[in-house]
Parts: structure tokens; sequence; C-alpha cells
């Protein structure tokens, strides 16, 4: 009885290869413990008291320790692959597709603030706002603006890394050993990604805009993510845009009543009508219509990257190692 249990478990995990776990598995693992350091770790610093110009610097820190324990882990586990080989190859390219993706990202916000004062769906309530600086003269400003800024980049990093790098690669090789054609498995590998990271969006909506259309926009956002990500092959990209667009609506048009230093406070009022839709599909279009060109000026053609489409190739067909 124990050995046939055993034999269940180990075809659940790892199917007939024995030298790797499903796909299914793998997934979660990534998951499990980024989001379970994360979740932990804010809890214990919750406690620790901070001076407050430092904002939410300290997730930075967070991150680097939940990245951290996934690749410890990650090292452990047969046939695990490593956080390189998920898109973190720190070279000239790497460094310019971020850049790229920064200034993508600035770009699109650029039209959607624009978009919000054209509508009427915003207004200014403040400018130059120091937030948690106030009172602690320019220095404390510089420090709780590079806090934040370092903050957001790291939130940007761990949300790519597991939305896009841990869950399209995995999935994408989990649909391929299930018979998919490599380069349709890649792609709907996305699609079901916008699935996972859409819906979860709607319970963190910012201030002023609907669980609707924070659940919208955030499934726009995982496909241009996406498309940044699997046509280069990189997470360079998308962190840079991620980065670009968080930072954006935190420090450079900020929410009213917010921790956060801004050049500008708005006070924002978006539901899910056909205007507050087409504030999210005009801009969408406009970014992706930049990373197409980026991706074409850079890589000389179109298409998922062949490293996305290689490693789901290998796993073409064994569905009972997947």
């Amino acid at each position: 009885m124990a050995s046939t249990l055993g034999t269940l478990l180990r075809r659940t995990l790892w199917g007939r290869d024995r030298g790797r776990m499903r796909a299914t598995w793998r997934i979660l693992l990534g998951f499990g413990v980024i989001l379970g350091v994360l979740l932990g770790g804010s809890r214990v610093l919750r406690g620790v008291p901070f001076p407050d110009v430092l904002v939410n610097g300290p997730t930075a820190l967070l991150v680097c320790v939940a990245v951290g324990a996934y690749a410890l882990v990650a090292s452990l586990v047969p046939g695990e692959r490593p956080l390189r080989e998920y898109g973190f190859a720190f070279d000239r390219q790497w460094a310019l597709d971020s850049l790229a993706g920064v200034l993508a990202g600035c770009a699109f916000q650029a039209l959607v603030t624009g978009m919000l004062f054209a509508t009427g769906s915003a207004r200014v309530v403040e400018t130059f706002s120091a937030g948690v600086a106030a009172g602690g003269g320019p220095t404390a400003v510089v420090v709780a603006v590079a806090a934040t800024a370092v903050a957001f980049a790291a939130v940007a990093l761990w949300e790519e890394l597991l939305f896009r790098g841990v869950f399209v690669l995995n999935a994408s090789e989990g649909l391929a050993a299930r018979g998919l054609e490599p380069r349709r498995a890649v792609w709907a590998a996305v699609g079901v990604g916008v699935l996972v990271f859409g819906p979860a969006h709607a319970l963190v909506a910012a201030g002023g805009v609907s669980p609707v259309f924070a659940a919208a926009q955030a499934s726009v956002a995982a496909v241009y993510f996406g498309a940044a990500y699997v046509l280069t092959g990189s997470l360079a990209f998308p962190v840079g845009i991620h980065s670009a667009t968080n930072l954006w609506v935190v420090s450079v048009f900020g929410q009213a009543g917010s921790g956060f230093p801004a050049l500008v406070r708005l006070e924002r009022s978006i539901g899910a009508g056909p205007v507050d839709l087409l504030l999210l599909a005009i801009p969408s279009l406009l970014l992706l219509g930049l990373i197409v060109a980026w991706v074409r000026a850079t890589r000389g053609r179109v298409s998922a990257d062949e490293s996305l489409r290689d490693a789901a190739e290998r796993r073409r067909g064994p569905a009972a190692a997947e």
C-alpha cells in the first residue's frame, strides 16, 4: 500500500520523468516560495520601526530575500532551471531593453494621464508634495523619492519573474508536452497568465478606480507585459515598463492622500463605462506598438523568442513528464 502511494505521489509530482517536476508544480513552487517570503516577511517588518521617509523601501529588501530563497530552493529541485534562464541575462542588451521599457512605460502613462484630464476623470489636488518627507528638508525628499523608486522597481521585478518568467515559460512547456505546437504553446501560456494576473488586481484597486476597471486594466497589462517578455525572451523589457508605470502613478501623477512623494497629486474617478475603457484601450495599443517597434529595431523580426520556443519544443509530446 505504501509503495503504491509512493508511486502515485512520484507520478503526480514528476510523471515518468524522474529528473523533473511537472510544469504545474514548478509554477506553484515559484509562487509558493516568493509569495510566502513576501507575505511572511511583511508581517515581520510590520513591527520594525523604519523611518517614515523610507516609505515602503524595505519592500526591496524583502524582494531580494524572496528571489534569493527561490533561487536556492530551485537549485535543490531536480531539473529546475536557474533564474538566468527565465530572462536574467545582465548584459548590454538587457540594459538597453530595460531603458527602452522605462521610456515606453512613461510614454504610455503620459497618454493615460492626458486622456484622464481630457475626459474630466482627474483633477489636480496638490503639486510638489513631499508626502512622508514633509518637513524633513531636501535630503529627506531625495531619500523618500529614491526609496519609492527602488521599492516599485522591486515590485516590478518579482511580479514579472513570477507572472511572466516562471508562469509563461513553465506553462508553455506543459502545454507543448500535451501536443500544442511550441509557438502556440508560448502564446497560449500568455493568455492563461492574463486570467491569473487580471482578476487578482480587482482586490487591490487603487483609490478612485472601480474593481472592474482595475481587473480589466491588469488583464490588458498582462497582455503587453507578456508580449514584451515573449518577443524578447528577457525580463528586462517588461520590468522596465512595469517599473515606469508603477512610479508614474505614485510619484509623477500620484494619488490624493498618498504618503509617497509626488510632483502632482490627482483625484481620479474611473469606472467601467465606454469612456473609461477607451482610457485603457487607446494607450495600451500605443504601448503594444512601441513594444513591436523596439523588437523589430533590435531583433530584426517580430516573433516569439527562440529560447522560449526551443524550451517548449524540447518538452513537446512527453505529456506524462509534465
